[in-house]
């Protein structure tokens, strides 16, 4: 049979799975089957769709955790956006296998990677075609799977912008949840991210971070991309509670970081709600909780629950009351830091952390008692403050929390 037959046989083969919807694990087997070779189908990211083992591949797991390695993948298809340009099958060869891989274009993307395997590298001109037709047939079966993924993500979020609006009753929330695939029943939590510097990544690309943890840990959460920030709704469960929400939030940062080293993510998370209409306070105050970390810069999610004081004194950051007030009790330390000599005001919020315990404090600076005793000596001096005055202490430790809110950021 000419390559030309061996073309249509096989294609005929693999779009009737694709029109039968017999889905991404079918087509492997369909290739392994025409082959007689190993077959990886992965996505742009390398996570496998379908894993397809031959017998005489005894390190099966070392080569799969091999190939989720952008290092392993050729040159040729290192730049997803060039991978269009590969016409043929590129052979690869490894010290335990041999691979002959083909990406699956769509719109001269890369999406993903068709791979045949075998222990040695003999592939002739039917494997070429097999690992040719297997993209061709797999980028149609992901247009599918994205066009599904699209209309369901959709769902999910009108189902947000919905109630955020109060637009939707309970019933029919409810109703909106189960065609989504989300529980009806709580406790919920709403987050809010937004990244918080100029040069930040897209809120594409966090949406994507954050349905790929989705994804990864098959967590109980729909997400939405609003304006300029990311909307998420997570299902917790009654013996974890939000600390279950909070590590899916430290998840996010952390991905976010390795990718994006330089951008700053700003995570809020509101207080766990019964129903789905009340999401709509949840988010509320998670918008809250993003929006003070953006001020702080505390590098970790920020829980309405934990806000304290802060709850009070954020909605006056707009006035020039609290800045006004924060001047006022600190006067000279603030232009002190301004100029570059931070240690006393930062002495002063260790000071306080620790309750006044001055060995404790001393502790937490890395300076020596008699250091410590010099700062605070100074501090009474330079602010010409009484720092035995209870009500001294407590206007200090509300000057010094506005002060952090009203202070310039830098970004």
């Amino acid at each position: 049979m000419d390559i030309l037959a061996q073309q249509v046989e096989i294609y005929q083969q693999l779009a009737r799975l694709s029109a039968d919807d017999e889905g991404i694990e079918q087509l492997a087997r369909a290739l392994a089957q025409y082959s007689g070779k190993a077959v990886l189908i992965q996505d742009k990211r390398l996570q496998y769709l379908a894993q397809i083992p031959a017998p005489e591949l005894k390190n099966w797991a070392d080569i799969l955790d091999a190939l989720q390695l952008s290092s392993y993948l050729p040159p040729e298809l290192h730049d997803r956006k060039q991978s269009y340009l590969v016409a043929e099958p590129i052979t690869q060869v490894f010290e335990t296998c041999a691979r002959l891989v083909m990406p699956i274009v769509t719109r001269k993307v890369a999406r993903g990677y068709v791979s045949l395997l075998t222990r040695t590298p003999q592939f002739d001109a039917r494997d070429r075609v097999a690992a040719t037709q297997g993209a061709l047939v797999a980028a149609m079966e992901m247009a599918k799977v994205k066009a599904v993924s699209v209309a369901e993500q959709k769902l999910r979020g009108d189902l947000i912008q919905a109630v955020l609006a109060q637009a939707i009753s309970e019933a029919d929330a409810l109703g909106w949840a189960e065609r989504a695939g989300f529980r009806k029943t709580g406790p919920f939590v709403a987050l809010a991210m937004q990244w918080h510097n100029r040069d930040a990544p897209s809120i594409r690309r966090l949406e994507t971070i954050v349905s790929g943890q989705i994804k990864r840990q098959r967590q109980r959460v729909l997400v939405t991309a609003r304006e300029n920030e990311i909307v998420a709704w997570y299902a917790l469960t009654p013996e974890r509670g939000i600390a279950e929400a909070e590590h899916f939030a430290q998840a996010l940062l952390n991905l976010a970081r390795a990718e994006f080293p330089k951008a700053s993510l700003a995570i809020g998370i509101g207080r766990p709600v019964g129903t789905l209409r009340q999401l709509r306070v949840s988010y509320h105050e998670a918008a809250q909780a993003m929006t003070l970390e953006q001020r702080l810069r505390h590098n970790k999610p920020q829980a309405f629950a934990n806000l304290g004081v802060y709850r009070l004194l954020l909605p006056l950051t707009e006035s020039n009351e609290l800045r006004a007030f924060a001047d006022q009790i600190l006067g000279r330390l603030i232009v002190d830091e301004r100029a570059g000599k931070t240690h006393l005001l930062e002495t002063l919020r260790v000071y306080f952390a620790c309750n006044g315990n001055v060995a404790q404090t001393a502790k937490q600076l890395y300076v020596h008692r008699n250091t410590l005793l010099y700062r605070l000596d100074r501090v009474r001096e330079v602010g010409k403050l009484d720092l035995d005055d209870a009500e001294t202490r407590l206007q200090l430790q509300l000057a010094l929390r506005a002060h952090e809110l009203t202070r310039e950021q830098k970004t």
